[in-house]
């Protein structure tokens, strides 16, 4: 009997280990054939034959200038370029990282599946890998959403044998180039290029093309940061296989080695307009099948301005970086004034696979940015006139249930009898509130609805400054109508659908409604230009070019506003934050925070549209500032002198005053007279002309009052805010 000592036993073991893991490869090679042979015979006619995607297939998103944007899938988008507009580093690159035998091969690799078979034995665990390029598009295509299981291989392989008879190499590798997957919400080689180089697969380096390749082998860890150093070390080692496959020479290598990578930082355009296409294809989704949108290569021609969206998703993620603490996400809308097409939409800051929820088509609570209507209401209906003046001073209000409500301003102060230009340029709430009591909270609905807000609205005084919630989108838009001098359009953001032969499925049709009289727009624009030159929205300032806006601030200011305006554009921004948590300090409003993001927005985009300095229609009377009525009141004082030697009755200084609130009014609809028009009803919702139909008045009202919960009036203003700015 032969006694071994333990190193001889030590080797006898790994001899022993290393035949059986040979004999294992080898009857897996041996076997490999015969059992896929098999699988092919017998289970293949349950699936189904594989067919390499066409470039005409997928929705094709396509922008105002008719360039696409995007073809989209229902789970990834892409780029696809043809095989010889991709650049040959980064074909060869790839091919040596994943497969350097491509060309030999007929879909499987045996040699190069029993070798990673024998490293991962080895090894206790995965550490290599032996798919092919053509195992890998099969992958992407047919299972990637499937659980790795060994059928799924099996099936994978089947499949790939097929499509190496059915398709050439070169049809094989574009396809694979245009799918694979580079991590960061990235499929195909030029999204990776735009990615991660800024620049298009044909302008990249060496170096460049290698840092590419060495992602697809865990796309999501290398392209981390914390996953960098590692992904920098892979594309060390395919620059070293380059040159031991010939894909480079020596010197090229080693130039690569050594160059400094330089990574993109800001968005790409398709990136910048995700929150966009997202919308414009839930709005698809409305009016088509999966099918039809998926598999038949429908092609969208949108109003998506990528200069403009490009402007918009950097100035609000950079405002947003910059904000107070406690603002953490924003929303940007931007539409353009005589078409009403949406040119950008940006539903949120940062990056759109992080955080996908549309901030831009959801509401918000909307503060002193619904002001204007408040103002309009009372324009339209008569009540304001250009020497009005309000009291901004002490205003207590009951509900008649022994509650009481007395509306603050934002500073905690009051200024008294203030001129009405000058009451909304410094948003003051009580002059705002007055107001929507003599006009009648219902005539502020109305016009509200006229303008374009759809959104649901309070019912109460509290709606004067701003209690109900709105979306960007739809504030932008009404917003607009006042822009267009009075005339309401519906915004959109799809021109057209084609089939991709051409022919047309639906095409945008412009429809224009008067929604109101010209003077009282005019008066309102103009006095809401005064918001920008002095008032809280000096922030939102373009030098010599005529802005008119307005800020918002809702309760703590978790909402805050600035929408403006120009003859060309109205653009809408919200900041905030997910949680609808205070902003804490004292300085957090609209004119700090969103009007500094809209000027930032609106310079870019008149630097990349250049526009002549179109100025607003006049109104025939404008309202009066303080000095103006001063003087006008001592001209009317010494002509009724004249004429009569009677002294006029005038108030401050002389001006006409809004006529007294009780110190107590009472809140109940109805309660407060409400203008009525020539006709002998309230002027408001649905009514484009100078009269009003009293039938639709009053079936609005009835409608209105089914609404109502019978028996319960609740708390007076539903705890609203002291401070509104």
């Amino acid at each position: 009997m032969v006694t071994l000592n333990a190193a001889d036993a030590k080797k006898r073991i790994r001899w022993t280990r290393k035949k059986t893991l040979i004999v294992f490869a080898a009857s897996f090679c041996l076997l490999t054939p015969l059992l896929l042979f098999l699988v092919v015979l017998f289970a293949n006619p349950g699936l189904r034959g594989p067919e390499l995607p066409e470039n005409t297939t997928g929705l094709q998103v396509f922008d105002r200038k008719n360039e696409l944007v995007a073809i989209m899938f229902e789970d990834r988008d892409i780029y696809p370029l043809s095989l010889d507009k991709i650049g040959k580093p980064l074909t060869n690159a790839l091919i040596t990282a994943e497969d350097r035998n491509f060309y030999e091969h007929h879909g499987i690799n045996i040699s190069s599946i029993a070798r990673a078979l024998l490293a991962n034995l080895h090894a206790g665990h995965n550490v290599q890998g032996g798919s092919t390029l053509t195992q890998q598009l099969v992958k992407n295509l047919y299972f990637n959403k499937e659980k790795r299981t060994f059928w799924t291989k099996i099936k994978e392989a089947v499949l790939s044998i097929e499509m190496e008879c059915k398709y050439s190499k070169q049809q094989i590798l574009e396809a694979y180039l245009n799918y694979v997957y580079f991590g960061k919400g990235n499929y195909g080689v030029e999204r990776a290029a735009q990615k991660y180089f800024g620049k298009s697969t044909a302008k990249l380096s060496l170096a460049e093309s290698a840092y590419l390749a060495g992602l697809v082998n865990a796309p999501s860890e290398l392209s981390s940061k914390e996953g960098h150093a590692a992904a920098i070390e892979r594309q060390q080692e395919i620059l070293s296989n380059m040159e031991k496959l010939n894909y480079a020479t020596a010197a090229e290598v080693k130039k690569a080695k050594a160059q400094n990578l330089v990574f993109r930082e800001r968005p790409t355009a398709r990136e910048s307009a995700s929150y966009f296409i997202a919308y414009a294809i839930q709005l698809l989704k409305t009016r088509y099948t999966d099918h039809q949108l998926w598999h038949e290569g429908l092609h969208v021609y949108t109003t998506l301005d990528q200069s403009a969206q490009q402007s918009a998703d950097a100035a609000l993620s950079s405002g947003i970086r910059r904000a107070p603490k406690g603002v953490s996400q924003g929303a940007l809308v931007c539409i353009a004034v005589p078409t009403d097409e949406v040119l950008a939409m940006v539903g949120g800051a940062g990056n759109y696979s992080e955080s996908p929820w549309n901030r831009a088509i959801n509401p918000h609570t909307v503060g002193s940015a619904f002001k204007p209507f408040v103002y309009l209401a009372g324009l339209r209906n008569s009540i304001l006139h250009p020497n009005t003046m309000i009291d901004d001073l002490p205003l207590t209000i009951s509900n008649g249930f022994n509650e009481a409500y007395s509306p603050k301003n934002f500073d905690g102060k009051f200024m008294g009898p203030l001129p009405v230009r000058k009451a909304l340029a410094l948003s003051r709430n009580v002059c705002a509130v007055r107001i929507a009591q003599m006009v009648g909270i219902q005539a502020v609905i109305y016009t509200a609805q006229d303008a374009g807000i759809r959104s649901k609205l309070d019912n109460n005084l509290a709606l004067a400054l701003g209690c109900s919630a709105v979306t960007p989108l739809e504030l932008a838009n009404a917003y607009g109508t006042l822009a267009r001098q009075g005339i309401f359009m519906e915004p959109y953001m799809i021109r057209q659908v084609t089939y991709k032969d051409g022919r047309v499925l639906e095409a945008h049709q412009v429809s224009m409604k008067k929604a109101f009289e010209l003077e009282p727009v005019f008066e309102l624009t103009d006095m809401m230009q005064d918001v920008v030159k002095f008032g809280t929205g000096k922030a939102a300032s373009l030098g010599g070019r005529p802005v008119a806006g307005k800020t918002g601030t809702a309760d703590g200011a978790r909402d805050v506003w600035f929408v403006g305006f120009t003859p060309d554009v109205v653009t809408a921004v919200w900041g905030g934050n997910d949680s609808d948590k205070p902003i804490p300090g004292n300085g957090v409003s609209g004119g700090s925070v969103a009007a500094g993001i809209w000027r930032n927005y609106m310079q870019n985009y008149y630097q990349l549209h250049p526009t002549p300095f179109n100025q607003f229609p006049r109104p025939q009377t404008p309202f009066m500032d303080e000095s103006d009525i001063a003087l006008a009141a001592q001209q009317a004082q010494l002509a009724a002198q004249a004429a009569s030697g009677v002294q006029p009755q005038l108030g401050l200084n002389g001006a006409q005053m809004m006529p007294p609130l009780a110190p107590n009014a009472t809140n109940q609809t109805g309660a407060f007279p409400a203008p009525m028009n020539s006709q002998g009803g309230l002027r408001g919702f649905h009514e484009p002309l100078s009269t009003a139909n009293d039938a639709d008045e009053l079936e609005r009202e009835k409608q209105h009052k089914k609404e109502k919960k019978p028996g319960k009036i609740g708390r007076f203003f539903r705890k609203f805010v002291d401070a509104f700015n």
